[in-house]
């Protein structure tokens, strides 16, 4: 997986936008499973949708392990 701190800098550093998603925001999993549904119609590279997968299940495993809530 990629860096995910790295990935912001070189976000900030090139004037790029980004969005960020935490663990605690309680639409996170809706939301990155938008996602996931996106690129499976889009894209074809099956090692970037499995990073979505694994990405998903941190997401989910976070959530039922902690209480979600809209972040701060």
């Amino acid at each position: 997986m990629k860096n995910p701190i790295k990935m912001i800098k070189d976000c900030y550093d090139k004037e790029e936008p980004f969005f960020l998603l935490r663990g605690q925001d309680i639409c996170a999993i809706p939301a990155i499973m938008a996602y996931y549904e996106a690129i499976c119609n889009c894209v074809s590279d099956p090692y970037f949708i499995e990073e979505i997968e694994e990405i998903m299940k941190d997401f989910r495993a976070y959530a039922e392990e902690r209480q979600t809530h809209i972040p701060d």
